[in-house]
């Protein structure tokens, strides 16, 4: 089994050290990232990867890199968690491909059983 990477967009720690707590010990790879760059650099080396943007971080650029992203032959699953500001953006932000939208607060445990069923997904489809 090869090892499944979490490519994590936020500002500030806070989604990936829960998420590297939460995968401890397993084939997971959380990999943060502080730039949409940093983004785009991380997905193409690793396929499937499953990405987890906080669009409260940077939402104008989020939206546009999802815009981007339509309709690539080898879009990366996004999650999008989002603060009660930015919650408007939910359906602009699903109809950019998001599989995912979720309004804070989130466990640690939630989110990382949504990672693991979008990482299954991913498996899944690319056999």
């Amino acid at each position: 089994m090869s090892e499944s990477t979490i490519i994590v967009f936020e500002r500030r720690p806070r989604y990936t050290p829960e998420l590297q707590r939460q995968f401890w010990g397993q084939q997971v790879s959380v990999r943060a990232c502080r730039s949409i760059a940093d983004i785009k650099q991380l997905r193409d080396s690793a396929p499937g990867a499953v990405l987890l943007l906080d669009l409260e971080a940077a939402p104008a650029e989020i939206l546009q890199f999802l815009g981007g992203d339509v309709g690539r032959a080898n879009a990366a699953t996004v999650i999008v968690a989002a603060s009660r500001h930015t919650a408007p953006l939910e359906w602009r932000v699903r109809e950019l491909g998001a599989a995912e939208f979720l309004i804070e607060p989130v466990s640690g445990e939630r989110l990382a059983n949504l990672c693991r069923r979008q990482q299954t997904a991913n498996r899944l489809a690319a056999s």
